[in-house]
């Protein structure tokens, strides 16, 4: 019997059977594609470093980010042409995929879709009891018209702790029409440290990713993040920056 195991491996399955290990890798792993045109084609690479071939199947999904970053999908398949949608990408070698936007071509903003690369479980033969490691490539596609920005907008800040972590917690949102990712914003924190001392912290490119992930902020969206901080901060004195 072979069970598989979507994304993680359950420790009692560590511990109990055999792994059919299957590595693979997506790049890029964020595109942007206008409404139309030639920029409304994207190409996406993946490479099977394995020693089976796997079965993948591409399906496209409008993304939800809640603002605590939990994500949900729809599907979304009829706003893109995908070729191809199914493929068997053999052991050391790389498929592409390309992918078009044919939705709405009118947006008063970006959208971000997701396009799921799905391995898609198979039976091994010769092996009666194994666990199959079976893994999703989930690659950020933002759909983005001509004209639009982010605007970022800190709502509220909180000075607290986080299991025994010192930070701030704040409502981070995007008040603008194209979406922008917090984690490779400039970030520029200044405040009093409880001590009395001056505390100032300056996050450039990709240096937030560390705190709190690529953290995508959809237009008319807000999303909750917690950053880390060396020291309990006085309240009223945090003061937050953040340039898309």
């Amino acid at each position: 019997m072979i069970r598989f195991i979507c994304k993680a491996v359950a420790l009692c399955a560590l511990l109990m059977s055999p792994i059919v290990a299957q590595a693979a890798r997506v790049s890029p792993m964020i595109v942007e594609l206008e409404p139309g045109g030639r920029s409304s084609v994207a190409r996406i690479e993946l490479t099977n470093d394995s020693e089976r071939n796997i079965p993948f199947e591409v399906k496209m999904m409008l993304g939800e980010i809640s603002e605590d970053g939990e994500l949900s999908f729809t599907p979304a398949d009829e706003n893109f042409l995908v070729f191809p949608a199914q493929s068997i990408v053999e052991a050391s070698s790389q498929q592409v995929f390309r992918i078009q936007y044919v939705g709405e071509p009118e947006l008063a903003q970006s959208e971000v879709y997701y396009m799921s690369i799905q391995q898609v479980p198979v039976a091994i033969e010769g092996q009666d009891t194994q666990v199959q490691v079976v893994i999703n490539y989930n690659v950020l596609v933002n759909v983005v018209p001509d004209g639009t920005k982010p605007e970022a907008l800190v709502e509220s800040i909180e000075a607290t702790v986080q299991g025994e972590v010192p930070g701030i917690r704040l409502r981070l949102s995007n008040t603008g029409t194209r979406y922008f990712l917090a984690g490779l914003a400039d970030w520029n924190i200044t405040a009093t440290a409880e001590d009395g001392s001056e505390f100032r912290l300056n996050y450039v490119k990709d240096e937030m990713t560390k705190s709190i992930g690529v953290g995508v902020v959809g237009p008319g969206r807000a999303r909750n993040f917690f950053i880390p901080t060396e020291m309990p901060l006085v309240q009223d004195s945090i003061k937050v920056e953040v340039s898309p």
